[in-house]
């Protein structure tokens, strides 16, 4: 999996690209998470270039996501493909996410949301 990661409007936006590796958990603790150590971090995660969402990849995501919670922060993700977004929704693990079709909507009212699926 690559991480092509920038900063925009005081946000870490991650682009996630690709396929989880084996490895894949060392090297997020290695690469990504010391970037998300920083209290009330916001984080918005672009899926667009997932070439699957297996076990590995919500793996990935939810190693993520609890960094981001222990640093008080928020955490978004958005693009999701229509088959993407229907596994979250059917899925009741997965609706602790709060998901946005594009990176301007996720935007919306970053400071003040919680770390919770949006309607």
């Amino acid at each position: 999996m690559r991480y092509r990661i920038k900063e925009c409007k005081g946000s870490l936006i991650i682009r996630l690209d690709g396929k989880a590796l084996d490895n894949e958990e060392a090297r997020l603790h290695r690469v990504l998470l010391p970037l998300l150590r920083r209290h009330g971090v916001k984080v918005v995660i672009n899926l667009t270039g997932l070439d699957e969402l297996g076990i590995p990849e919500l793996g990935v995501l939810g190693v993520i996501r609890q960094e981001v919670k222990a640093q008080a922060g928020t955490l978004r993700l958005y693009a999701l493909q229509d088959d993407l977004r229907a596994q979250f929704d059917w899925n009741p693990f997965l609706q602790v996410y709060a998901l946005y079709h594009d990176l301007e909507s996720s935007f919306s009212q970053m400071p003040d949301l919680p770390m919770k699926r949006s309607a």
